[in-house]
């Protein structure tokens, strides 16, 4: 692992810049991302298949299918965090190395496991669920995943270590303002791609297939767009997490100064 050579330029970019580049990230490791979402969001999406759309029967569609697509939507937003867990694993590695190693993102998955239930799934749940309180996990704290999984600070401070939640107060302190800004753009963007991208299977499945899609189908390919927009915006906010550490504590020197250590070490060893 070379510290100073990383896949990804460390260089501050703005939010856009992010969300450009998560694409070019996307493209590129295509392949194993597509593996780490699937091995994390397949068993959440059948289990949210069955608690919401247990009946897709045309007449609970057309009576409740906005309560339906509500809960599905807030399930996912309660999930996410643990359904791309892997995602996330695979890019700190990514980052550093060509070939980052299964066994390692499993080791570091099940060794982050505890807090991700405790802060990411149950905590989020009483913020999200309530609806007002939603902007906590996803303005104020949104970089919270990247510090359970890639930084693994403990639960409780001691021995010298401060505790995950400290170090997340650390890494979102004096940023609130720029943080709701991009809430609000996400909030605006996010709901655009959701109708563009359910709609566009929609059209393609009528004209090129000609079916028609039924409820259950349509369950299915709501499902499927929300999951791969979680997928695009988990690569930007991680993008957007090297940003944040370059801004507010300079990561790239320490990078550097790392790297050279590490070779001084080995020349003296």
């Amino acid at each position: 692992m070379q510290l100073d050579q990383s896949r990804i330029a460390i260089c501050e970019r703005s939010w856009l810049d992010n969300l450009d580049l998560a694409l070019a990230v996307v493209r590129r490791h295509a392949a194993p991302l597509a593996l780490c979402a699937i091995v994390g969001i397949v068993p959440l999406a059948l289990l949210n298949h069955m608690l919401v759309f247990w009946d897709a029967a045309d007449a609970f569609l057309e009576e409740e299918w906005g309560v339906a697509y509500y809960w599905a939507t807030i399930l996912v937003m309660i999930e996410a965090p643990l359904a791309t867990a892997p995602l996330t694993l695979y890019l700190g590695q990514a980052l550093f190395v060509d070939r980052p190693k299964p066994s390692q993102i499993s080791r570091d998955f099940f060794a982050s496991l505890p807090q991700l239930v405790v802060l990411q799934v149950l905590l989020r749940a009483l913020l999200i669920v309530p609806v007002l309180t939603w902007i906590i996990p996803y303005v104020l704290w949104p970089y919270l995943n990247e510090v359970i999984l890639l930084e693994r600070n403990p639960l409780f401070s001691g021995r010298g270590q401060i505790s995950t939640l400290s170090r997340n107060g650390l890494l979102h302190r004096g940023n609130s303002g720029e943080f709701f800004a991009r809430g609000i753009g996400a909030l605006l963007l996010a709901p655009l791609l959701i109708l563009a991208l359910f709609e566009t299977q929609d059209v393609l499945l009528k004209w090129l297939l000609g079916f028609e899609a039924g409820p259950t189908v349509h369950a299915l390919a709501f499902q499927a767009v929300l999951w791969l927009l979680t997928v695009y915006f988990t690569v930007a906010r991680f993008l957007s997490y090297l940003d944040q550490r370059i801004r507010n504590e300079g990561w790239e020197v320490e990078l550097l100064l790392r790297a050279e250590r590490e070779r001084l070490a080995r020349q003296i060893a």
